[in-house]
């Protein structure tokens, strides 16, 4: 009997947020597993692939250039090869974000353009 009353319990509350269900908070973040991202865009969760999410926090590291990415990333860059960036491009009128590779001259192997120390004010160089 009470294994069914926590069944119940656990289906009338559900176990998080997912893809596609209600949310309140723009731009909350939430890791729905180790490999996906929940972004609150709209009224609505969307997922983005994450190479690892942990928390409330994406380490982008690793993403792999065509994926999408959310509007909250558009200033993030992280280097996969020294002098080349991968960084999200936010596209307002298509009101989608995907990663594209660029030239950056400040970029290192392995590091995001925050480690490097190239942001500020809200806004990142590859200078």
């Amino acid at each position: 009997m009470r294994i069914v009353g926590l069944l119940l319990a656990v289906v009338a509350f559900g176990c998080g947020s997912s893809e596609g269900s209600p949310c309140s908070t723009p731009d909350a973040v939430e890791c729905s597993g180790a490999k996906t991202m929940l972004v609150c865009e709209g009224s609505k969760w969307a997922a983005y692939a994450c190479p690892s999410c942990a928390g409330n926090k994406c380490d982008w590291k690793g993403v792999t250039t065509g994926s999408g990415c959310p509007r909250i990333a558009d200033t993030y860059g992280t280097c996969n090869y020294d002098g080349r960036l991968v960084g999200c491009f936010w596209s307002s009128s298509a009101d989608a974000g995907v990663f594209v590779e660029s030239a950056c001259a400040a970029c290192v192997a392995g590091k995001s353009i925050e480690e490097l120390g190239k942001c500020s004010g809200g806004r990142c160089s590859c200078q």
